[in-house]
C-alpha cells in the first residue's frame, strides 16, 4: 500500500475503533457517561395489562414514514417495535388504542427530545394499558399514568 493511502486511512480507522468502543459502553456506566453517549436505537413496548380476555386491546401505530399495522393484544400480550432516530427530522410514533367502547387516538408513544431523554438509559419505552388508562415506564417497573380513558 502506498504511503499516501495509509495516511488518509489512519484517521478513519481510529474513528471507527473509537466508535466501536463507545457503542459497547455497559448500561451500568450509562449515567456516568450520559453526556458523551448518544443512543441511536430505541424499542417501544406496548403491553396489554387489562384484567381478562373479555375484550381484547386493539391498536394501530404509525409514524410519518412507517405504518406498523393493526394489532390485537390479549391479556398480558405485548407489541413491540424497534427503530433508529433521525437527526435531521423528527422521529414521532403515534398509536390509536381501543378497548370495547373506549378509545384513545393519536397517542404519542415516542418523539425525539422527550423519550430520547426519558428512555435513553435502557433504550426502551414501555406503555401499559390498564382499565383506568395508559401508563408509561422506562424500566418496566416504575409506572406513571399518562392518559385516562
Amino acid at each position: 500500500m502506498p504511503y499516501n493511502n495509509f495516511r488518509t486511512l489512519t484517521p478513519l480507522l481510529c474513528m471507527l475503533m473509537l466508535a466501536s468502543c463507545i457503542s459497547r459502553t455497559p448500561v451500568s456506566y450509562a449515567k456516568s457517561v450520559d453526556n458523551l453517549v448518544i443512543r441511536f436505537r430505541y424499542k417501544v413496548h406496548i403491553i396489554n395489562g387489562l384484567p381478562d380476555n373479555a375484550k381484547p386491546l386493539e391498536l394501530s401505530c404509525h409514524s410519518n414514514d412507517d405504518d406498523l399495522g393493526h394489532h390485537t393484544l390479549w391479556k398480558d400480550q405485548e407489541f413491540q417495535f424497534k427503530f433508529g432516530i433521525h437527526f435531521w427530522k423528527k422521529t414521532h410514533f403515534v398509536c390509536n388504542f381501543s378497548w370495547g367502547s373506549k378509545s384513545l387516538n393519536d397517542i404519542t408513544v415516542f418523539v425525539n427530545e422527550v423519550e430520547t431523554r426519558t428512555c435513553r438509559e435502557t433504550g426502551n419505552c414501555f406503555w401499559k394499558v390498564e382499565t383506568d388508562g395508559i401508563y408509561f415506564s422506562n424500566n418496566d417497573q416504575n409506572w406513571e399514568k399518562r392518559f385516562n380513558w
